[in-house]
């Protein structure tokens, strides 16, 4: 009996570490057995590793004096504020803003945050560290900027990414915001994404031409560790959960390619999701405050990302409003207003969602209530998807587990208190309803990447329950 209850013990205390090792184990074994794209890369350029190396370290800093000065208390966080405040602005100013190009708007936010800087941080030693290693990195993009354009031996593995993602961040990037939302790539299509992508080329090479350059998109990488860094967990939980998402994101070329090394929308997308709904309770008020009014006004710009995840976001405001009376939340649905009142304007005849466009609902509603015409064999096709990547459906599974036994232990099935659970089973809900009802025929492969939009929230959820089962 005492041998069992040693297991049990050790297995409840060692729990991220057994699931850790699972994931570095495949990893290694993949990685001898067919390599990774990326790793290659930086292992023949070590000049890019070294600057990847240097805008880490910028983009630390700047977190920790975000983090201070805007008592947020998350370096995640702090660097989404700060790369959503660009969009916000470009947003909230359409109409004022619509004849100046990008550049105009990048230098405008610019000079606010370093005025903000210099008012308010004046006293903080990491403010004084931001320039110099900004003005350094800068050097360094601009003396190899060839090596860094020049992506030897890269494939792209999604025929999307030129016709589509390339360009609209590109447009946004020579034109402005305002010229793409006119003329979309695909009619109704958020372009927050596009726009997050332009803005961090800007920022690490200002004078040049859009183009894609790999440590941009690997940067998401580094910022999902300040993620992981900003959970109150043990210390070597956090490193384990580094290992493993790690281990997860460049077990294969494809979740490499689409999360962290391309111009695909799903890495920036999850992380984002994923750091607002990990703050979202620190701003929950029975006040007005500002400080939860902002939170809520930018999270509400996720709207703007990918199917599923605008929708997710609607109802996680609308919910939030209706059961907290949280009047901080009310300025996020003046995003809603704002963007309607500017589809109205500018481009009337599209509809507000990709997905939504030659819906009749009447239709549909008629055919889910009486049971016609679905395409219920799609369920076991979206599931064949998951578990052609085994480390993914492995994690979903634990996922799933994880959280019911959480929830049957705590016996607290409450939506606040479990609100990342839902949010993925939500997701899931979306996506098996969509194409047994409507994408009956569409390309069943996309569903594993819309399942993915979650990943980040997928993975957190795991670590925090694994080291809350550790007590």
């Amino acid at each position: 009996m005492k041998l069992l209850s040693d297991i049990k013990i050790n297995l409840k205390h060692n729990n991220l570490l057994i699931i850790t090792s699972i994931f570095f184990v495949n990893f290694i074994l993949n990685i001898n057995l067919n390599g990774n794209q990326l790793i290659s890369y930086y292992l023949s350029n070590r000049v890019a590793f070294f600057i990847l190396i240097l805008n880490s370290i910028f983009y630390y800093l700047l977190a920790i004096a975000l983090k201070s000065l805007l008592n947020l208390h998350s370096l995640s966080l702090s660097i989404c504020y700060f790369l959503s405040s660009y969009f916000f602005v470009d947003f909230f100013l359409l109409i004022i803003l619509n004849s100046q190009n990008f550049q105009f708007t990048y230098l405008l936010v610019s000079s606010l945050w370093v005025g903000f800087f210099f008012i308010k941080g004046v006293k903080n030693k990491w403010i004084y560290l931001l320039f110099p290693i900004y003005t350094i990195i800068y050097l360094l993009n601009k003396t190899y900027r060839t090596e860094l354009f020049r992506n030897i031996n890269y494939i792209e593995l999604n025929t999307d990414v030129p016709v589509q993602w390339f360009e609209m961040a590109q447009r946004i990037y020579l034109n402005n915001y305002f010229e793409l939302f006119q003329n979309n790539v695909i009619d109704g299509h958020g372009l927050f994404l596009s726009y997050i992508q332009a803005l961090i080329f800007k920022l690490n090479f200002f004078e040049f031409d859009f183009t894609f350059v790999r440590l941009n998109s690997n940067l998401f990488l580094i910022f999902t560790y300040f993620l992981i860094f900003d959970l109150f967990i043990s210390r070597k939980n956090k490193y384990l959960a580094i290992l493993a998402f790690t281990s997860l994101i460049l077990n294969s070329d494809w979740l490499t390619y689409l999360f962290i090394d391309s111009l695909m929308l799903e890495g920036i997308a999850s992380f984002f999701f994923c750091t607002f709904l990990v703050n979202l309770k620190n701003f929950l008020s029975d006040k007005l405050n500002v400080k939860s009014s902002v939170f809520f006004t930018l999270f509400s710009l996720l709207i703007f990302s990918k199917q599923f995840i605008s929708l997710l976001i609607i109802l996680t405001l609308i919910y939030l409003f209706i059961s907290r009376r949280d009047k901080n939340i009310i300025p996020a649905f003046f995003i809603f207003l704002f963007d309607n009142l500017y589809k109205k304007l500018f481009t009337p005849n599209v509809d507000g969602f990709e997905y939504t466009q030659g819906l009749n609902f009447s239709k549909i509603l008629s055919e889910v209530l009486n049971l016609q015409n679905l395409a219920f064999e799609n369920i076991v096709k979206i599931i064949n998807q998951i578990f052609i990547d085994k480390p993914i459906s492995l994690l979903l599974g634990i996922f799933l587990i994880i959280n019911i036994f959480n929830m049957y232990k705590s016996k607290n099935i409450k939506i606040i208190d479990n609100i990342d659970f839902y949010t993925v089973i939500f997701n899931l809900f979306f996506i098996f309803t969509l194409f047994i009802v409507w994408w009956k025929d569409f390309g069943i492969q996309s569903s594993f990447r819309y399942i993915l939009n979650t990943l980040h929230i997928v993975f957190v959820n795991i670590v925090l329950i694994s080291d809350k089962l550790r007590e």
